[in-house]
């Protein structure tokens, strides 16, 4: 166990009142906004540490706490948050969960498509829509937003701006679709980011890039992304229309895919700028910030000619 990992432990046994320091800690998963570990405690239950990693993505662990406080109180499956620290116990913010187990074999898609369609369709209660730090009164105004912000990352993440990214920024603003109702969009759904039993969903994991948005958003990026490994982007257009009612239009398709192909490539201009200043030396911050974002910028590029 590191120094910092001892430090950590000190302040699980303290915080959750163990009955011992005794622990074993793990690193799990290979997410890179968060660093994530399994604290086995000798006496108790096993948890989770979530641990930001100086920033990447541009996202926090404050506002993904409060949104998975906000969701579990309404149901949805999310991991039952026990404990969170602003960085002064490790250097670093970060949040306690308690472990939820699953397996890797089968993937219940059916389960998880209804699951993502009820997120997407529950009600917007002010307690619910104030867990978010970005407010928008409507789908198209939502969507506006986000490519702000990305656009915002990408110009606060590089010496010079990547005049493709701010051309794929005004496409993008010009061409939003304005017939979207506004729900919680994930961000980051798919395969990979829940955890499950083989036949339901245990819980959403990975809220980093949750945010008020159109839905449509969360479709697009599983088929095209995250949801490959389990069939083609055709089979998860048909199984999200037959259960979930949910329709495009290819142009609407091609928006969305283009969007996502866009915040990602923004998104992982933050891992060259952490790498390149030293506060996160990582190989994977420069694999992330460079070969993975030309991929991104590439595809995008290709799918709306800018």
């Amino acid at each position: 166990m590191t120094e910092r990992h001892d430090g950590l432990v000190a302040w699980l046994t303290t915080t959750l009142e163990w009955k011992s320091s005794s622990a074993t800690v793990e690193r799990i998963g290979e997410g890179h906004s968060r660093e994530m570990l399994i604290v086995r405690p000798e006496l108790d239950r096993p948890v989770v540490v979530r641990i930001e990693q100086g920033g990447v993505f541009g996202t926090t662990s404050a506002e993904e706490c409060r949104v998975m406080r906000a969701l579990a109180e309404r149901g949805v499956p999310v991991a039952p948050i026990v404990a969170e620290d602003a960085g002064e116990a490790i250097g670093r913010p970060f949040f306690v969960m308690d472990f939820v187990d699953g397996v890797n074999d089968p993937i219940p898609v059916e389960s998880f498509v209804d699951e993502l369609h009820r997120l997407h369709t529950m009600p917007l209660d002010g307690a619910l829509i104030d867990a978010f730090d970005r407010r928008p009164t409507d789908a198209h105004q939502a969507t506006i937003g986000q490519i702000d912000r990305w656009a915002g990352i990408h110009q606060s993440s590089v010496s010079q701006p990547i005049a493709s990214l701010d051309a794929a920024a005004e496409w993008l603003r010009v061409h939003a679709p304005n017939d979207g109702r506004l729900g919680v969009v994930h961000g980051d759904a798919g395969p990979g980011n829940f955890v499950h039993d083989g036949q339901r969903v245990r819980a959403f994991t990975d809220w980093e890039f949750a945010h008020l948005g159109d839905p449509r958003e969360d479709w697009s990026f599983c088929a095209t992304m995250r949801g490959t490994r389990v069939m083609n982007v055709d089979g998860w257009r048909h199984i999200v229309s037959a259960r979930t009612e949910v329709q495009y239009t290819d142009a609407t398709w091609r928006y969305w895919e283009a969007f996502n192909l866009f915040k990602g490539a923004c998104a992982n201009l933050t891992c060259r700028r952490l790498y390149e200043s030293g506060r996160n030396p990582s190989p994977n911050m420069a694999i992330v910030g460079t070969a993975v974002h030309r991929l991104f910028l590439n595809r995008l590029r290709s799918s709306i000619g800018v």
